[in-house]
Order: structure tokens, then sequence, then C-alpha cells
């Protein structure tokens, strides 16, 4: 049973549309009146960031600021002779509006602003530092700068890279050889071992850590922040030859140390078929010659 209130507003509406028509007719001014539409059926537009607002990382004000968007296109675009209701003309174009805008610049992962905001002022600390001091601080001087732990800007650049969105055709390579042409979607797709490889991951993170300063910074600009070579270089004040070779030398150290740990399956070999009417011998003949 419709209500009072929404009877006035489907009775407004639809008065207000009439008068819209005629001055568009007459080239009058309809600013005044689109607004007016726009202002008694704003109730769509929160009805329809109410259901969204838990399926994506904005706030319920901003959904509601872009889904008006799409109420002021549905305005332009409704026609009263058409023979059905505003409301239900509006809502697909409202709630299209912002998934428009979702897919476009936000983020589908839910992440905290302060850790994004974290970050964003570490990383600026971090430029200006290095320009001060001619080089990049390390994690404990920049925690020491931003006064928080080093656990709390783990979890900023964390919270950073899950923003990150690749495409599976994006060519990917080894860390010490940027050559390599190997798709990320090959990459993912390789067959997993079938052991657990949890034994494995605390060892590597036990011989990383022995690792110097140096070596462990190296790693995670080039494994977590995915930075290039030469990105590596411009930090280091370096060539990208000594990049390469401090890297290289690294990644040796640990597959050295890695290398008892993992056990490699046999290689299979192929099965010999022998044929009934082959000679056992041969070079025997048919008579044992």
């Amino acid at each position: 049973m419709t209500s009072h209130g929404t009877h006035d507003v489907v009775t407004e509406t639809r008065q207000l549309f009439t008068v819209l028509i005629q001055n568009r007719n007459q080239n009058r001014d309809t600013f005044g009146i689109r607004n007016r539409i726009v202002e008694v059926n704003s109730l769509l537009v929160r009805q329809v960031a109410n259901r969204m607002v838990h399926r994506c990382s904005l706030d319920f004000d901003d959904l509601v600021q872009i889904g008006h968007l799409g109420l002021i296109k549905a305005v332009e675009r409704f026609d009263p002779n058409a023979g059905y209701a505003f409301s239900s003309f509006a809502v697909p174009l409202i709630r299209g509006e912002i998934l428009h805008y979702l897919r476009d610049r936000v983020s589908l992962v839910r992440v905290s602003r302060r850790l994004l905001e974290l970050h964003s002022r570490g990383t600026k600390l971090q430029e200006a530092m290095a320009s001060g001091s001619g080089r990049y601080p390390t994690e404990s001087e920049l925690c020491a700068a931003l006064e928080i732990t080093p656990r709390r800007w783990q979890q900023a650049c964390q919270a950073k890279r899950s923003l990150r969105v690749c495409s599976l055709d994006q060519c990917v390579g080894a860390l010490e050889d940027e050559r390599e042409t190997l798709r990320l979607m090959e990459a993912l797709s390789a067959q997993p071992q079938e052991e657990d490889s949890s034994e494995l991951y605390a060892h590597l993170h036990y011989f990383v850590a022995r690792l110097g300063a140096d070596a462990q910074r190296l790693l995670r600009w080039r494994v977590f922040e995915g930075l290039s070579h030469r990105e590596l270089a411009h930090r280091e004040g370096v060539s990208m030859r000594v990049i390469s070779r401090r890297l290289h030398t690294t990644l040796q150290q640990l597959q050295l140390q890695l290398q008892p740990m993992v056990i490699e399956p046999a290689p299979l070999r192929p099965r010999q078929r022998r044929c009934p009417s082959t000679p056992t011998h041969p070079h025997r003949g048919a008579h044992g010659q």
C-alpha cells in the first residue's frame, strides 16, 4: 500500500515534469525545476546508497553524492509519456552511476584510511629525509621519525599494496634478470607443490632476518614494493649493474642456505617397451649367430 508521503512525491514529481517539458518547449530556463525534482526524489539516492554501503570502501555520504549525479542524469533523460514511474527509471541510473565510479576509481578492497594516510605521510617523509641526507632512511629511522612501531609501518605498507591491481597479462621476471617474459597468469597457474611449505617459509624468514640491513632493504623494495632496478639504483645512488649484482648475490646466498631443505622430485624416466618379436641381443641372429 502506497503511503501518503510517497503519493505526494509521485504527484509532485509528475506535476514538476509537466512544467519542465513546457519550459523546454518554450526555451525557458529549467534549472530551478530540475533542482526541485532532484530534491523531491533524493530519498531514492539514499535508499540505493544504503543498500550498497556495506559492499564497498566508500562512506555513505560519498555514495549519496555520487548517486545524485545519476539522479540528475535521470531527470535529463526521463520521458513522462513513456508510461512508467520516474522512480523505476531513476533507480537503475543511480545504481549504475555508483557502480561505474567504484569500478573506475575505487578499490573493492576495504582498507583502513588511517593506514593509507600513514603510508602517504611516511613516503613523503622518506623523500624529504633522502633529499636532506643523500640516502633513504632505514625502517627504524623512518619509524622513529613517524613515532610509530615498525609493525605499524609494515601494516601501512601492506594496506597500500592491497590496493594494487595487476593485469594477468603483465610480464613478470626473476629478480636478477628483468628480461624474463613470463606472464603473471602463467606464474599463478603453475602447479603448486603438494607438500606443506610452511616450514620452508619459516626457514626463509629466519635466513632473511640474518641478512644485512642493506640486503633486507633491497629485497623489501624489490619483492614487496615492486620497484624496478632503475628505481632501486636511484634510491641507493648506484648504478643498475651494482643493484643487479647485489640482488643476485643475496638470492644466491638464500638459495644455498635453503637448498638442503628443498627436496626436488626425481625426474620420471620413460618406460622401455620391449617388442616380443625383437631378439634379446641385437647382434645375434635368429639362430644365435
